[in-house]
């Protein structure tokens, strides 16, 4: 999710993101975390550790730094223990402290392997084809009521489930 600078958006309905962005990805502080965090590392995007139940403080407060000296964050939605394609809360909690909106994206692959984890972890296979889906960005209300703050959270999941069901 790009949380920051808003896309450009074309005539023809395609989405163009300017060249040269810095940011960062949120990765789990666990060991399946570090080939991950390599991975990332190799695209030259920073890498901040941490997930609902490991360093998550910490992580919010490094994250909420990224977003305000202008670097985008990506974040995997669904934490690191699901279930999956549920939407945390950590995410509309960051968005609602930092002002960022949330762009909301799916990525398909034409080939792919599945782990065998909870999420079913998808690895792409050389020369797959990627398509990527792009919603409009999503501004997360401020909440005074957890009812409030779980209808948010609600409405930013579906705003991504859309992206999973244009299959």
């Amino acid at each position: 999710m790009n949380w920051n600078r808003e896309p450009h958006h074309s005539q023809n309905g395609e989405w163009h993101l300017p060249a040269n962005r810095h940011g960062a990805a949120l990765i789990s502080a666990s060991r399946d975390g570090d080939l991950l965090a390599d991975a990332i590392r190799r695209f030259e995007y920073d890498v901040v550790r941490g997930s609902s139940s490991r360093l998550g403080a910490s992580a919010i407060l490094q994250l909420t730094q990224m977003l305000a000296s202008g670097c985008d964050v990506v974040i995997t939605p669904d934490g690191p223990r699901g279930p999956a394609y549920e939407l945390g809360p950590g995410i509309i909690f960051l968005a609602q402290k930092s002002g960022a909106a949330v762009l909301p994206m799916n990525l398909e692959y034409s080939r792919c392997w599945r782990l065998g984890s909870w999420d079913g972890f998808i690895v792409p296979r050389p020369f797959a084809r990627v398509r990527v889906l792009i919603d409009e960005p999503h501004r997360v209300k401020s909440t005074r009521t957890l009812g409030e703050f779980e209808s948010e959270r609600l409405a930013l999941q579906d705003a991504m489930m859309k992206l999973v069901e244009m299959r």
